[in-house]
């Protein structure tokens, strides 16, 4: 015995039953709790040059074992 119903349908039923809503323009003080309608972009990449000390870094531990001052 099947329980439940397919995805597509499943989709298909949710699809139905929703609608989209209104976007507003509100100050930024307000938007707390909000959801956001589009993107938001960058007008301008800052810092507008390469900068390592902002990008971060990543490393596995088992490759920094045994790491110091003198043997980096």
């Amino acid at each position: 015995m099947e329980t439940g119903i397919h995805v597509d349908a499943a989709i298909a039923r949710i699809a139905g039953s929703v609608a989209p809503v209104a976007a507003e323009r509100v100050p930024g003080t307000l938007v707390s709790g909000r959801v956001l309608a589009e993107d938001v972009r960058a007008p301008i990449c800052q810092p507008p040059w390469p900068r390592s000390p902002l990008d971060g870094y990543a490393l596995r531990a088992a490759d920094s074992a045994g790491a110091c001052a003198a043997r980096p």
